[in-house]
């Protein structure tokens, strides 16, 4: 009975050899072919020990052991007496080889130099009796210039009568060669990683770092581990949270690549913009397992983008604003009259304008001086400026010392009535003046009109019509809206 205990570890020995070897996929075919190595061992029927045989069930004939092992999945060999005494089909196969060249020869044949003694040392032991169930790994040669990474088990049996060792070889050629490509690929990205200038990170479904490359302490001041392990919302700023956290909810089911341009808190406290591309990691079942991302500092671009922003924003006021007052100019004003033109059309909503002239500005112009011009000019832009308070109402310099107010969804009462407010205001402003023949203060000549755009009418015609009645303030005494 203690043999069979010595058998059922060697079986489980195997078992464990064979199915430790294979991914999860694979689990439940490599028991099945373990325990087909079971009943190989078990129709075997004698058991060395020793310098002793031993009968364990009862003996086995050699067709039925040779039958039997030629349904094994895995190359066997039987050794005996220093040569090969027995091989299946699997072994021809994997040695790409033939029956007649296999049998005889000695396996040191086959075995590459560096693993004869340890070869040597195994056969001995089970020519002795030991029950070796320790799996090797070693290299054999096939052809000229093949070479293979073999593992083997090997357990003593009798065969013919004979004291022989049965060799069980898996081929880990295919393994072997994916393993060393992944680990240079792992060294490579490793490396890439480490030395990378970007800012490289893994982050998993929480939104927690599980990675982040050394470049981080250069850039952002942080040590790895200052970061690993935390959630990278608190490092993002406030404003670009609301795009992050969408981009991030997204990628759990939507998208699989996103870039985006944030900012990024640094140790010191300040931000750093950051342009990042993050690529999604999702098991068999589409379910996201984590997020790579490359980062880039984009500060100094940033900086220059933005300086050309405010360059093009000047341009763009400059062209759109007098430069005297600080409103609006002709430019700016026919653009959004023909914009108001046809909208109020659409909608058949009136539309207002008043035309306002300064009275006896070159008098004035010339009596006090282009500065003091200048000055009543910016005075009454103002004044006409802070009288106007809906949001649609709009003014604009038309010309020297003319300017024109557009009223939209205004009546020519409405007009008129913010008309005559100008005019108090005026009164109040009291630019005082010599040279007006009706008041001791400059005052305003106002033309107003108003008319319910329609394809009957072209926008000069309001523009006409409020000059017209300009005309007629102006020659009916001054200081009044017509």
């Amino acid at each position: 009975m203690k043999y069979i205990g010595r058998i059922t570890l060697l079986l489980f020995s195997i078992i464990v050899s064979v199915v430790e070897s294979f991914s999860e996929e694979s689990k439940l075919s490599s028991i099945l072919e373990a325990l087909f190595f079971v009943a190989i061992a078990f129709s075997i029927g004698w058991v060395y020990d020793g310098s002793r045989f031993y009968k364990a069930q009862a003996e086995i004939n050699k067709e039925h052991f040779q039958s039997l092992i030629e349904f094994s999945p895995y190359p066997i060999l039987v050794y005996q007496e220093n040569k090969i005494a027995f091989i299946n089909d699997k072994l021809v196969e994997l040695l790409n080889s033939s029956y007649e060249k296999i049998i005889g020869e000695t396996i040191f044949d086959f075995v590459l130099p560096e693993y004869h003694s340890a070869i040597k040392e195994r056969i001995k032991k089970a020519q002795n009796g030991a029950m070796d169930v320790e799996r090797s790994q070693i290299k054999i040669r096939v052809g000229k210039n093949n070479i293979l990474d073999i593992e083997v088990t090997s357990v003593s049996i009798v065969y013919s009568h004979k004291p022989a060792v049965e060799v069980f070889i898996r081929d880990l050629t295919s393994e072997k060669r994916l393993s060393e490509k992944s680990k240079k690929n792992e060294d490579l990205y490793r490396f890439i990683t480490d030395n990378s200038t970007d800012i490289i990170s893994y982050i998993n479904p929480y939104g927690v770092y599980e990675y982040m490359s050394p470049s981080c302490t250069q850039l952002l001041g942080y040590n790895q581990n200052e970061i690993i392990n935390q959630n990278m919302f608190a490092f993002i700023h406030p404003d670009d949270l609301e795009e992050i956290s969408k981009t991030f909810t997204e990628a759990k089911s939507l998208i699989d690549f996103a870039s985006l341009t944030h900012r990024y808190k640094k140790k010191d406290g300040s931000f750093l913009w950051l342009e990042t591309n993050a690529r999604t990691i999702r098991n068999i079942n589409k379910e996201l397992e984590g997020v790579v991302t490359v980062s880039r500092d984009i500060s100094k671009r940033m900086e220059k983008e933005e300086i050309l922003l405010k360059t093009n924003e000047r341009l763009q006021y400059l062209s759109n604003y007098d430069s005297l007052t600080d409103i609006p100019n002709r430019r700016y004003f026919v653009q959004t009259f023909k914009d108001e033109w046809n909208r109020t059309m659409r909608q058949c909503l009136p539309l207002s304008l008043l035309m306002i002239d300064i009275d006896n500005f070159k008098k004035y112009n010339d009596f006090y001086g282009h500065q003091a011009g200048d000055s009543c000019i910016q005075q009454i832009a103002k004044a006409i400026k802070g009288t106007l308070n809906r949001p649609g109402d709009f003014v604009a310099r038309y010309g020297g010392e003319e300017f024109v107010v557009l009223l939209p969804e205004t009546d020519l009462k409405g007009a008129q009535y913010i008309g005559e407010s100008l005019l108090s205001t005026m009164k109040k402003l009291q630019i005082p003046t010599e040279v007006s023949e009706t008041s001791d203060y400059v005052t305003l000549s106002i033309g107003c009109t108003s008319l319910v755009p329609s394809d009957q009418h072209k926008p000069e015609d309001l523009i006409k019509q409020a000059d017209i009645n300009l005309y007629l303030a102006k020659e009916t005494g001054k200081n009044q809206v017509r």
